[in-house]
């Protein structure tokens, strides 16, 4: 295992319940969809509890570029299920989404843009946060997951997270029964 990959597995004890490793990967998405105060901002931060799953493993971007390019074809179980678990985690990773983006922001890390009803658009305060943190090798992997991402998912930082949550689940063959708007 690399230094960096022991590094952050030493921040980590339970991923869903983490706040350092949700927090990183909070601002390494709102940076990587370039979500700064000044440019833009994440409409929806809920999208967020979502798309920590995506970056922090590649195989589930994997998956989806791989259906991208070929839609007619039928996704494998083992990969259905990989998305589901990812869908069902991102379920209940809300609400630790909301209070964290909440100490964030009291923080002065994390700016609310917008608020409409239970959704906010947010924007990171690069400010705030050391270069090096952003640019480091550390995160190497979440940001080329990030990137790779944007490519297949365009315009996710503007998309409703209804529209974001079919490109990534439901167009996959995860029932969209539990479906957020």
């Amino acid at each position: 295992m690399e230094e960096n990959d022991l590094t952050k597995k030493r921040m980590m004890f339970i991923k869903s319940e983490d706040y350092n490793f949700l927090t990183y990967n909070m601002f390494i998405i709102l940076n990587g969809l370039d979500c700064v105060e000044g440019k833009s901002s994440l409409r929806d931060h809920r999208k967020i509890s979502f798309l920590i799953d995506f970056i922090s493993n590649g195989k589930l971007i994997d998956i989806i570029d791989k259906q991208s390019k070929n839609p007619n074809s039928k996704i494998n179980e083992v990969d259905k299920e990989l998305l589901s678990q990812s869908f069902s985690d991102s379920l209940l990773r809300i609400r630790t989404i909301n209070q964290l983006v909440f100490t964030l922001t009291n923080e002065g890390f994390i700016t609310i843009t917008d608020k409409k009803l239970d959704k906010l658009c947010i924007c990171l305060n690069k400010q705030r946060i050391q270069k090096e943190f952003l640019k480091g090798e550390i995160f190497k992997i979440e940001r080329s997951n990030i990137n790779r991402l944007k490519s297949i998912v365009q315009r996710i930082s503007i998309l409703d997270i209804s529209t974001m949550l079919s490109n990534l689940y439901y167009k996959n063959g995860i029932p969209d029964e539990q479906l957020i708007s």
